[in-house]
């Protein structure tokens, strides 16, 4: 009878002691969690994310600057150049009353600070290709021969305003759609704006 109850302790005994040292291991680590700083909220991936979404929208605020800096001087050449209307055309002119085709860009645009050589075949040059369909107002419309006998300056909605000829001089006028335009029209060039 003693040895039955001596062992039945012994197995109470190691019972409890795998229970508590079970009921330690459990509890300890929890413990040491409550001490320690929460885990970040997110993945990395999450992160890598809200980095992406910040940089596009800060380039997404620069571009939208320099379009509305940009269209602030596009609109400077324009309202020049429209100003310029009936005055007289002359070879070689530039202004500030008689001017040629490519003298009125470089009158235009000078206000602007933008410095461009003189004569259209230079100017076509000078400037970058575009499709008509994305002409901005104060692009270049060229005719003849890759611009080598004219051009004149974008106002939107297919408009121009150029110095066209003597007894006529700087008048507003259309890109294409007359015959002399559609014969001769070249393309369109973007005259390139300081950074």
């Amino acid at each position: 009878m003693r040895r039955t109850t001596s062992t039945a302790r012994r197995i109470t005994t190691t019972i409890l002691t795998i229970s508590l040292m079970s009921a330690t291991a459990i509890i300890t680590p929890s413990v040491a969690l409550a001490d320690e700083p929460p885990p970040p909220r997110g993945s990395i991936h999450e992160d890598s994310a809200r980095e992406a979404a910040a940089e596009h929208r800060k380039k997404h605020r620069q571009q939208r600057t320099a379009t509305a800096a940009e269209d602030t001087i596009r609109a400077a050449v324009v309202t020049r150049a429209l100003a310029q209307v009936g005055d007289n055309y002359g070879s070689g002119g530039s202004g500030p009353d008689v001017f040629d085709c490519s003298g009125l860009v470089v009158f235009s645009w000078r206000s602007a600070g933008v410095q461009l050589p003189h004569y259209s075949r230079a100017q076509f040059q000078a400037t970058e290709r575009i499709p008509l369909k994305d002409a901005r107002p104060g692009d270049l419309a060229f005719y003849f021969e890759n611009g080598a006998h004219h051009v004149s300056i974008y106002v939107g909605d297919g408009k121009v305003v150029h110095a066209s000829d003597y007894g006529i001089g700087v008048v507003r006028g259309v890109v294409k759609g007359t015959p002399w335009t559609n014969t001769h029209f070249t393309g369109m060039g973007r005259v390139k704006l300081p950074a």
